[in-house]
């Protein structure tokens, strides 16, 4: 029986992953610092600081996991990127990969982000693409798949890395894009926004999590880009929402300047998923976000 441990099962993604694995066959163990009974008698909960070392590697040694499931991160909307609890996550991370080798562990997926890749090319390559991240976010997840990658190579066990590029969907907190648009529409307030020319890679929560589960039971090592290989402009997103609500003239684009840095284009190739796994994403971008709207 494969013993799967998941990190960050209550977050957007990872709850979205947690519900994936129930319809596999495996022992399923999720830990958060809270108690939770999600997922009824085929989850067995663990209360633990992944942050406090010692708890992060005395779960791994007690649990003795085959399978690592590592999504556990600060993603909290606006200010993660520069937050200093990334570099907590990194060190976070480099003890429990350490302590799953160290337990004979077989198989580790990471949860990376396309924030890891160099901005300004067409397309995001895996292998291809520069690594050259720009934020603390971006940089402490980078630097935490080398760290993944040499401890593979030292104990031997399987690795690969899911790179998320811009996940929406059931469960989106408030503050990122899509919640934060319909909120203020539900509210009549005015959407202020960049231009929103930006092209960007829009893949459905279950479908990042379906990806990533897969990849999870492969034996395929290296990173893999969860995305779609599709293009949208975050203007489109926007303007779809509205005028879902009926309500374009809120819409004050170009009300806010651009980043420094924002990139033109960030959108995943889909290649090596196709071809390793044979997998497309099944959702196309208004089919999900009518789903969204249909749970508001």
């Amino acid at each position: 029986m494969r013993r799967v441990l998941i990190t960050g099962p209550t977050g957007f993604i990872g709850r979205h992953c947690l519900d994936r694995l129930l319809t596999e066959d495996c022992e399923i163990h999720a830990v958060s610092r809270h108690r939770n009974a999600s997922g009824g008698d085929r989850v067995r909960w663990h209360e633990a600081d992944l942050r406090e070392l010692a708890e992060a590697r005395g779960l791994i040694a007690a649990v003795r996991p085959s399978h690592l499931l590592h999504l556990a991160w600060e993603a909290t909307p606006r200010i993660y990127a520069a937050s200093p609890e990334n570099l907590r996550w990194l060190q976070a991370g480099l003890a429990i990969v350490a302590a799953f080798g160290e337990a004979g562990g077989e198989r580790f997926l990471g949860a990376g982000s396309s924030a890891e890749y160099e901005g300004g090319h067409d397309h995001c390559t895996e292998g291809l693409t520069p690594i050259r991240p720009s934020t603390v976010y971006g940089k402490c997840k980078a630097a935490c798949w080398l760290g993944a990658e040499a401890a593979a190579q030292y104990y031997g066990f399987s690795a690969a890395w899911g790179r998320i590029f811009l996940p929406y969907g059931p469960g989106d907190p408030p503050g990122r894009l899509v919640p934060s648009v319909l909120a203020a529409l539900d509210q009549q307030r005015p959407v202020k926004t960049t231009h929103g020319r930006q092209l960007r890679d829009f893949i459905y929560a279950p479908d990042a999590a379906d990806l990533l589960v897969r990849l999870l039971f492969l034996s395929d090592a290296g990173p893999f880009n969860i995305g779609t290989g599709r293009a949208t402009t975050i203007r489109s997103v926007i303007e779809y929402l509205a005028d879902r609500r009926g309500s374009r003239e809120l819409l004050r684009l170009g009300a806010i300047e651009l980043p420094a840095g924002e990139p033109a284009r960030l959108i995943a190739d889909m290649t090596r998923v196709r071809a390793r796994v044979g997998w497309s994403a099944p959702t196309a971008i208004e089919a999900g976000l009518t789903q969204v709207l249909g749970q508001r």
